[in-house]
């Protein structure tokens, strides 16, 4: 079940004493905004075989037959059943049949979307030409500018609709990224409240990210198509390209998928086959000479239709801002579906990747700034060996989706995935800090050769239906999901550095190595069993979610003899076992008027290593939170409102053990607590918008002193700022002299931060806050010249000023550099 808002773009960030202005502007010029107009219904008759049952699993099933978007309010449909229909027929037709009874009516708000209210006191008989006032609440199949149905199964792994999830879940649809020409994941979700990516250049694998204040740099944080992106963080970055949609599940998630960040997830769904034939070509062309070509096509592969495909690929040579640090990426991700029937499917998903990266860690001592006492470095500085440190990853995944739908209703779903990836790696890093401190503009270079090969294993089963059981309606979900991953990597220091000169670097130097310091091989298992329980009397719906997990984590350390012989040292195995319970319980109330309200309280876990003075091995980090909030459809056009308050605790968090030098205890806590605005609609005449703000007070509420008596109690999370905010607006010309024009433009807000605290010194140093903004400009010459049909080229940047930023680094001394201004042209054809 998709949950549809006609798309919008994403916004950018604003000042923190104007964060609530914009959004107060926007939602201004929303309630003035007048409802959409209807559009004409096609009458075109169609095959259908609706069973007799729940109402909503009848519209469920209509919308899946004929492809429409099904929209109404959940209170509606409680409680009341259908009479079903079977036979040709044309959509009012059998709408008529299905809602025998019900005393509910049906209306047509554009050509891909139908909708179901009760009829108001003077509505009259409905008509196709959807004369009645719409209420779009609830969504079935998937339009043009529809949501993906993955964006709703984020939060429960099932077609509930995103309204009445009792958690705040924001959706980037495809529209978005193409109308913003997002370059990656960072800037898909920069305009999204409570998450924020380190735009870090020389990134290697996956973006850093925080939310809600929680840092992750795991696979925890990443989900493709429902199952986890993998476990090894280093493996693979992501393509935009190659996405249909991106869901930012927020708060504990682990009731649904296990170990995750106390902060959310982040489910990515890929793009799909489908059934009506198309093709796309784009080529790019852009700031630091980047060159990409992508092509995009899919159908039917027979001409009953029971065999679709879909081929997605891309090739990019590219360099970025930074010296020697290519960005350059070959994807190939082809699909293939097989419909045995109306009631059973089997997606079959490939992809392979190949990307080079910098190999250069890039941390900049605060001194070397802009805003520090020091020697500024050059944002395009390479701190590395060109040639040398690279970051070379080859990916490869297959896996199948399967769904079935019993005659009863109840749907099976089977995920698997199956990823191989090798990592040709070779960091770099400065030897010695703090550097280039006034005259002195030098700095030394080590390497570290750090090869990784990996393996992983990705299955979820479940099953979900109705039931009813007297005035209450069960929508429950039974599910298994299995997680292997075999990691080996071995890492080989240089035995020398190269002293550079920051402004005449020579770069013609050798490096010598010696033996591995380590070699590794980390084999972990995870099984997990969850169950899930909608329950939907009148307007009150409560959410019920419990799961339990097993986790087993083998360690092998290979010592070299040759090295660590003398020492003692020798080859170890290490097993640790986590087991956990998580849940979650939530209650909202479905008004008419489209606004829901909820409550909600749940839990997660993470696996944390090591073990204590005693040798014990540590137990599972939790996270605990309570949140409510406040979620608004308006009724008559596509628009999309949150609020959220949230109190989310992590504990068992490692600190200092105050009775035994160098060893921890778990008796550490970090305490998350904010608020988060989201608005997106598509306004008349051609506007549409996307507005956000985030506050986030994120510290650390119990620490024990270290052997310098210094506690980190009531420090700030490192990197975490208090307010963010972004707006974005479009406007689609309809005027006839410029018709075809689409211009968009936003700006995003990132409020200063703090970075780690300096165990010598007890301090935090505070990273200013920055203002980003951002363009696009596309022109459609099909809406002038119909022989021109398809052609589109857009013109976009991303922080147009220029603005040189910064994120509090890996160490309590250093920040990493943002992303510079980027401008790209894009020619697409699509036919």
């Amino acid at each position: 079940m998709a949950y549809v808002l006609k798309n919008w773009t994403a916004n950018g960030r604003h000042r923190k004493w104007t964060a609530g202005l914009l959004l107060t502007t926007a939602l201004a010029t929303v309630a003035l905004a007048p409802a959409a107009s209807s559009w004409a219904q096609s009458a075109a008759r169609v095959q259908l075989d609706i069973p007799v049952g729940p109402l909503s699993r009848a519209l469920s099933t209509f919308g899946r037959q004929t492809g429409f978007q099904v929209t109404y309010l959940a209170s509606f449909a409680s409680g009341k059943s259908s009479p079903g229909f079977s036979g040709s027929a044309s959509a009012q037709e059998a709408l008529a049949a299905i809602l025998q009874g019900s005393g509910l009516v049906y209306s047509f708000p554009n050509a891909t979307t139908v909708t179901i209210s009760q009829p108001s006191a003077d509505a009259g008989p409905v008509t196709a030409d959807g004369s009645t006032l719409l209420s779009t609440i609830n969504v079935e199949g998937q339009g043009p500018a529809g949501i993906a149905a993955q964006a709703s199964a984020a939060g429960t792994k099932t077609d509930i609709p995103l309204v009445e999830i009792p958690q705040a879940v924001s959706v980037v649809t495809r529209k978005e990224l193409d109308e913003r020409k997002v370059n990656d994941l960072n800037d898909a979700v920069a305009y999204t409240p409570g998450i924020r990516m380190v735009d870090y250049t020389s990134n290697q694998g996956l973006p850093l990210v925080y939310m809600r204040g929680f840092f992750s740099q795991s696979q925890r944080t990443y989900y493709r198509d429902g199952l986890r992106n993998g476990f090894n963080p280093y493996d693979m970055t992501i393509e935009p390209y190659g996405l249909e949609s991106i869901s930012v599940l927020k708060g504990p998630a682990s009731a649904l998928y296990g170990d995750a960040l106390p902060g959310g997830l982040i489910d990515m769904t890929t793009k799909r086959p489908t059934e009506e034939r198309f093709g796309e070509v784009q080529v790019e062309y852009g700031s630091f000479d980047e060159k990409q070509i992508a092509v995009d096509f899919g159908g039917p592969g027979t001409e009953d239709g029971a065999v679709l495909y879909r081929f997605t690929a891309l090739k990019r040579d590219a360099d970025t801002q930074v010296d020697y640090s290519p960005n350059d990426a070959l994807y190939i991700a082809p699909a293939l579906t097989w419909k045995a029937d109306d009631a059973t499917s089997l997606t079959i998903l490939g992809q392979y990747q190949e990307q080079t990266r910098s190999g250069s860690e890039q941390s900049i001592p605060l001194d070397n700034a802009t805003f520090g006492s020091g020697f500024t470095i050059p944002s395009a500085f390479y701190m590395g060996a060109p040639g040398i440190s690279d970051w070379n990853s080859k990916t490869t995944s297959i896996g199948y989706n399967f769904e079935h739908e019993f005659d009863n209703g109840w749907k099976l779903n089977n995920n698997l995935r199956y990823t191989h990836s090798e990592l040709d790696f070779a960091s770099s890093w400065i030897w010695d800090w703090p550097v280039a401190v006034v005259d002195d503009h030098y700095v030394n270079v080590g390497l570290q050769q750090r090869p990784r090969t990996s393996d992983s294993v990705l299955f979820d089963l479940n099953l979900a239906g109705a039931v009813e059981t007297g005035p209450l309606v069960h929508d429950l979900l039974l599910g298994a999901s299995y997680g292997y991953s075999n990691i080996r990597e071995t890492r080989t220091n240089s035995t020398n550095y190269n002293h550079i000169d920051i402004l005449d670097p020579n770069y013609d130097f050798d490096y010598t190595y010696g033996l591995p310091w380590s070699a590794s091989k980390e084999l972990v298992s995870q099984f997990g069993l969850y169950a899930q329980d909608q329950i939907k009397w009148d307007n009150w719906i409560l959410t019920l979610n419990g799961r339990y997990d097993w986790v087993d984590m083998t360690t092998y350390d290979y010592y070299s003899k040759t090295v660590y012989a003398a020492y003692g040292y020798t080859d170890t195995k290490s097993t640790e076992e986590a087991n956990a319970f998580t849940g979650r319980i939530g209650l909202a109330y479905t008004f008419e008027n489209g606004f829901v309200p909820y409550a909600s309280y749940s839990t997660s876990f993470e696996p944390a290593s090591g073990t204590d003075y005693n040798g014990n091995t540590f137990e599972p980090t939790t996270g605990t939170q309570h949140e409510v909030g406040l979620k608004y459809q308006p009724l008559g056009w596509n628009g999309f409102f949150s609020v959220a308050l949230f109190d989310l605790t992590q504990q068992n968090v490692t600190t200092t053990d105050p009775n035994h030098s160098g060893y921890s205890v778990q008796q550490g806590e970090i305490r998350s607590r904010g608020l988060e605005l989201e608005a997106k609609g598509e306004i008349a005449d051609g506007w549409s918008f996307v507005a956000s703000y985030a506050y986030t007070n994120a510290e650390v509420t119990k620490d024990n002193p270290d052997s310098s008596g210094i506690s980190e109690v009531g420090t700030h999370v490192k990197a975490v700022p208090y307010h963010t905010a972004s707006l974005w607006l479009n406007y689609a010309f309809e005027d006839p002299m410029v018709e075809g024009l689409s211009i968009g433009s936003g700006i995003r807000y990132v409020g200063g931060s703090y970075t780690a605290m300096d165990s010598s010194t007890g301090t935090q140093t505070r990273i200013p806050g920055y203002t980003l903004i951002d363009a696009a400009v596309t022109y459609d010459f099909g809406r002038k010249s119909p022989d021109l049909d398809g052609l589109m080229l857009a013109l976009s940047g991303t922080n147009l000023t220029d603005e040189r930023y910064y994120t509090p680094g890996f160490y309590s001394n250093s920040v990493l550099d943002g992303k510079r201004r980027t401008i790209k042209a894009t020619l697409n054809y699509r036919w």
